[in-house]
């Protein structure tokens, strides 16, 4: 199994948008739940080897949930529900992101980094975005050949993907944007320029994505005996 944080944690080093820098950490839920389609829509890049592209069809559902509280001055509030062990979660304060709050799963009580002081609004939301299923354990291959290290490059393919994606999209808004605008007499903004930008950054995240599938294809069938028994 592969659980979709483990890209996402991966994926956040290739953006260098500040704005989802900043979600990454100051709304782990609302990052995961942007990031989730990028995945699912990326994924269908991964094409080879087919015995890995294959296992990758087994996706589980998103789940989550949003509580708030009227703050009593107290700093640990009941949660009604019951995240999932993975799941991740964001504390609000007055609708403002509080880092440093803390669930336990013994109890099903989040406590918050401070009281939180009596007319004030908290909220607590948590979620889990889900997981690809399959067992990744056994690829047909010999019992000696590394599948960590293969594992670890796949990961490192499907957090490109997620950039590709997100890349793709916003290449296509940014061509859309230029295409109304191009008439327009507008000196603050280039809709060109930034539509180029977009184009050549979503073109480079496409070649490292298939340079990372080449050497992950090229690691696989250059050892001895790895190709004719890899996925068989």
């Amino acid at each position: 199994m592969i659980q979709f944080s483990e890209i996402f944690d991966l994926a956040v080093n290739l953006f260098d948008d500040p704005d989802i820098r900043r979600m990454y950490v100051d709304d782990p839920v609302g990052f995961q739940q942007s990031m989730r389609p990028y995945l699912i829509k990326g994924k269908d890049e991964f094409t080879h080897p087919i015995s890995i592209a294959d296992k990758l069809a087994a996706v589980s559902a998103p789940q989550g949930s949003l509580e708030e509280f009227d703050g009593d001055g107290s700093a640990v509030y009941d949660l009604s529900t019951q995240p999932i062990d993975g799941a991740s979660f964001t504390f609000r304060v007055n609708g403002f992101p509080i880092k440093g709050g803390t669930y336990d799963p013994d109890t099903g009580k989040v406590t918050f980094p401070e009281p939180v002081p009596e007319g004030s609004t908290c909220s607590v939301a948590w979620y889990y975005a889900g997981a690809f299923t399959e067992d990744f354990s056994d690829l047909g291959m010999r019992g000696d050949y590394n599948v960590a290290g293969i594992m670890a490059k796949v990961k490192n393919i499907l957090a490109t993907s997620v950039a590709v994606a997100w890349a793709l999209n916003e290449m296509n808004r940014a061509l859309e944007i230029r295409n109304i605008l191009s008439n327009a007499d507008l000196s603050f903004y280039s809709p060109a320029n930034s539509a180029q930008a977009k184009t050549q950054w979503h073109a480079a995240v496409q070649r490292e994505m298939d340079s990372l599938e080449a050497q992950l294809n090229w690691r696989i069938y250059a050892t001895p005996r790895g190709g004719s028994r890899f996925g068989k």
